[in-house]
């Protein structure tokens, strides 16, 4: 790897002078440092090996090339961020690094925060998509803070946004489709606590809703209790106020749907009921020829006459979820006793 990071260069030639004195160009003192690295492993080079170049030009290049020394630290660390992988390998080599090249603490801390940041960042986001995560990857991660010296309120406000895209990822698909089953429900819950992410509140609340749809679906239909009058043969299995009934108007040429009435639907295995403030209307099931849960509204499609269109002003979703079970109950005879 030392290789790929510190390319083997050519020493400066002397100048006459130079030649005259039998001394060397202090550059080659960098020159050659950089070339020990290309040549040998970081953990094979010695204090002893730094000593020797040293010491052949008679200068103290710590002092008098201390920025060409903390180019070789930072461009060693910033190579190793680049899969953004860091093994404890690494880390060793880094630190093996900083004492080499007599790079003081406070300086190395500084360039190592500066790189920090992005590695812990790209770190934590591996961490949240392992599938496979073990303490030993939070043991990893917590090192790789330590190391990098990332502040609590930076560490802070990495895990805070990633943490909202991760939950964001795992609630898309449940969102798309406005459903999630127990056991998806309790594999996110899961996947969450392993991370030590805590459940969004508004995010918890949005995905209950979507498994009482679920639950709501796979339930069977059930008799429901209401004071409307209904025919006393009749079996009522869903109650809801605050339906807007809307009909197809035509006006100047141009139709559209205009709302008619507002009142309360009651379904029963024999029709619709549809009780306004003023007026109550029923509608067979034999009299439908379909009832369509259509985006954000149910159609009524009639063998004969106007169909009308209803809207839920309270949640739809419960709405659609009740007309087609039902409609399927109607088509297969299926009615609770």
């Amino acid at each position: 790897m030392n290789k790929e990071i510190f390319e083997k260069k050519p020493l400066i030639k002397k100048s006459l002078l130079q030649r005259w004195f039998k001394q060397e160009p202090d550059e080659n003192c960098v020159i050659e440092i950089n070339n020990l690295f290309a040549n040998k492993p970081i953990e094979s080079v010695s204090i002893h090996d730094m000593e020797l170049i040293v010491s052949k030009y008679g200068t103290n290049v710590y002092k008098s090339f201390g920025l060409n020394m903390e180019e070789f630290y930072i461009t060693y660390i910033n190579e190793c961020c680049k899969n953004g992988i860091i093994s404890e390998f690494e880390l060793d080599n880094i630190r093996h690094l900083q004492s080499l090249l007599l790079i003081a603490d406070h300086t190395a801390t500084y360039y190592r925060q500066k790189l920090g940041i992005d590695v812990i960042d790209r770190e934590y986001i591996k961490l949240l998509k392992n599938s496979m995560l073990d303490n030993n990857d939070f043991a990893h991660f917590n090192k790789l803070v330590q190391f990098f010296d990332i502040g609590d309120t930076i560490l802070k406000g990495i895990k805070d946004k990633r943490n909202t895209q991760f939950v964001d990822s795992l609630a898309k698909p449940f969102i798309a489709k406005k459903r999630i089953s127990y056991r998806e429900f309790h594999e996110l819950e899961q996947s969450l606590e392993i991370r030590n992410i805590k459940f969004p509140a508004h995010s918890k609340q949005m995905l209950n809703k979507y498994l009482s749809y679920w639950k709501l679906e796979k339930e069977p239909l059930q008799q429901w209790g209401t004071n409307q009058e209904i025919i006393k043969n009749e079996i009522c299995l869903y109650e809801e106020s605050n339906i807007d009934w809307f009909e197809l108007r035509s006006d100047r040429g141009y139709s559209s749907y205009k709302l008619i009435k507002r009142g309360t639907i009651v379904m029963t295995n024999k029709k619709m009921y549809f009780f306004a403030s003023d007026s109550s209307s029923k509608l067979a099931y034999t009299q439908i020829a379909n009832i369509l849960a259509l985006p954000d509204q149910v159609l009524f499609k009639k063998y004969k006459g106007k169909e009308p269109k209803l809207v839920s002003k309270k949640d739809q979703v419960i709405f659609e979820i009740m007309m087609k079970k039902i409609w399927n109950a109607h088509l297969s005879q299926n009615w609770p006793s």
